[in-house]
């Protein structure tokens, strides 16, 4: 399947038979967003393009896979700010260095530490501070790596109040930078969802180790609901041709929007 990646460049970071990098464009004349320049010049995708004037109270800071923040993912965007109401923050953490040309995902992926998107999770967290209500809560959805940079913020002691992960990559932790996965996740500070397809790591499965730490961290919100029939990556680069890729995309999105509301509201 051409859009499949490689096993060999998938390494462990994404499983084999992940989804590859799709360039799925169909609908961009249809986002609801606009471009943005943070000061550092990090390009932001920020729907609604123009909220009703009153600063927003809701933000979701998207983190993107390694594949950057055009294809489908302004459409993921746009559905996650209408169906919670929310201002949404697309951000290009890799500044347009995506993993599509890369020859190894592990030498690819230590490029980006902590230290290579402080810059940008700063600017995006005072530019929050600029145009959102004072008393705005702010929320976390990532895509693969994006929920291990979400994971940092949250550590870090970024304001988070929830974090959603379809098809997890927190691994990386372990994979590209040699620390312990679990204790990333014991450091986040805030109920999380995950979303893991069939081949992602057991620890992030309905039973998994990570799965079971975060549940009992954050009683009744955290919660983790299994994909089995999908593939790593399928929300943001799975082909819709196939099938149920779109309909679990939607079903993923669904969630993650319910469960955010729910959070927003706590």
């Amino acid at each position: 399947h051409s859009m499949m990646a490689s096993d060999a460049n998938a390494g462990s970071c994404c499983p084999p038979g992940s989804w590859g990098d799709l360039q799925d464009s169909s609908d961009v004349a249809n986002q609801a967003g606009t471009a943005l320049a943070l000061h550092t010049g990090t390009s932001v995708y920020v729907t609604p393009a123009n909220p009703t004037g009153t600063p927003p109270s809701r933000v979701v800071v998207m983190a993107s896979d390694v594949f950057g923040i055009e294809g489908r993912r302004p459409r993921l965007a746009d559905y996650i700010a209408h169906a919670t109401q929310a201002q949404v923050l697309l951000v290009d953490f890799q500044r347009t260095q995506t993993a599509a040309s890369a020859k190894n995902i592990k030498e690819y992926i230590k490029q980006f530490p902590w230290t290579a998107i402080e810059e940008d999770v700063n600017a995006t967290f005072e530019h929050v501070k600029q145009v959102a209500a004072s008393d705005a809560k702010i929320a976390a959805v990532g895509l693969c790596w994006g929920v291990w940079a979400a994971a940092q913020m949250s550590a870090q002691g970024y304001p988070l109040i929830a974090i959603a992960g379809p098809h997890p990559s927190l691994h990386v932790e372990g994979f590209a930078f040699g620390r312990d996965t679990l204790d990333l996740v014991k450091a986040i500070k805030c109920p999380t969802l995950l979303l893991p397809a069939g081949n992602d790591p057991p620890e992030f499965q309905e039973d998994g180790e990570a799965s079971n730490y975060l549940r009992e961290a954050f009683p009744n919100k955290s919660k983790v609901v299994a994909f089995p029939q999908m593939k790593h990556g399928w929300t943001a680069r799975g082909d819709f041709a196939e099938p149920n890729v779109k309909e679990d995309t939607i079903k993923a999105l669904q969630i993650i929007t319910t469960w955010l509301n729910e959070r927003f509201e706590d």
